[in-house]
């Protein structure tokens, strides 16, 4: 019997939810326990899973990493789990390493994969900047990973959980007071877009020149890191390991060149266009139609056909 503990971040149910696909990698051929963990979840929507774990206090602060470490720790006593998985979100890298250092097991951070040979499972993440992929054995108990969001996807979340009550004894006071809340504007999150427009440190022109292009697709534009890191458009649109994970019908790719970095957030992408004057980019490679010529040129004719 596998048991997998699963925290349920309340911005994130559904990415939460997926994990549960990492919890069946991570079994092997053993049976399959899936526990979710949520704080103050009456209003959330969360199926799935084989029980869930629900703390209901008020006054709890969902968002407080060292009274959240304490919950995790609790409960881990109470129900001793094989595996205990956590959304690589801001606040889930927070969580992890301290729920790691308190439990005294290793972390794998940021997992994109996972390798199980009989009792062995091998957590698979990128390294050296996305340069390389690192395999990962992990042997103790319990296995402490953070998954990169739209990485893995469960096939089926229709199972009603069982609902267990916990209440956590001798809890620390919150140190976080919440003075308000707002709700985020902006553009559309690039990992719920199905067509995406990207572009690359190929891409000479203004970013914001490929919305049009965007908007007639019914899509969002995204980046590359190179363009984060020269400060031409936000970290909230990058694909890559250190970005977004995306999973659109249609990727534009202008100007990328494909390192694995970049590559490693494309999952389950449909069709991939890739705009580059380099013949031997990778991305090339993994493309089914690909453009020899200048990026930005090509984005603005394809643009100029799509508003005719």
């Amino acid at each position: 019997m596998f048991k997998a503990l699963i925290l349920i971040d309340d911005d994130f149910v559904h990415d939460s939810i997926d994990l549960i696909e990492v919890a069946n990698r991570l079994a092997g051929e053993d049976e399959l326990l899936t526990y979710g963990l949520g704080i103050n979840l009456a209003d959330k929507e969360v199926k799935g899973f084989d029980s869930l774990i629900c703390v209901d206090l008020p006054f709890l602060q969902s968002k407080d990493s060292r009274v959240l470490t304490d919950i995790i720790q609790q409960v881990h006593e109470e129900f001793s789990f094989d595996s205990i998985i956590v959304l690589a979100t801001d606040f889930g890298r927070m969580v992890a390493p301290r729920v790691a250092m308190r439990l005294k097991v290793g972390l794998t951070a940021d997992i994109t994969d996972i390798e199980v040979e009989g009792q062995e499972r091998r957590l698979v993440r990128p390294a050296f900047s996305g340069n390389m992929l690192a395999s990962i054995i992990c042997d103790s108990t319990p296995i402490m990973a953070s998954v990169h969001p739209n990485v893995f996807h469960v096939k089926e979340a229709a199972k009603e959980p069982e609902r267990i009550d916990f209440l956590p004894a001798e809890l620390k006071a919150s140190s976080i007071d919440v003075l308000s809340t707002s709700e985020k504007g902006g553009t559309q999150d690039i990992r719920e877009a199905k067509a995406i427009v990207s572009a690359g440190a190929g891409f000479k022109t203004e970013v914001d020149q490929l919305q049009e292009l965007a908007d007639i697709l019914n899509g969002a534009v995204a980046v590359s890191k190179p363009l984060v890191e020269l400060q031409r458009a936000p970290r909230e649109i990058q694909v890559g390991q250190s970005g977004k994970t995306v999973s659109p019908d249609l990727y534009i790719a202008l100007g990328i060149y494909g390192s694995m970095q970049h590559v490693e957030g494309l999952k389950n992408v449909e069709n991939i266009i890739s705009v580059n004057i380099d013949e031997g980019a990778p991305m090339n490679y993994l493309a089914e139609l690909v453009v020899i010529g200048d990026a930005a040129e090509f984005a603005e004719k394809l643009t100029e056909r799509l508003r005719k």
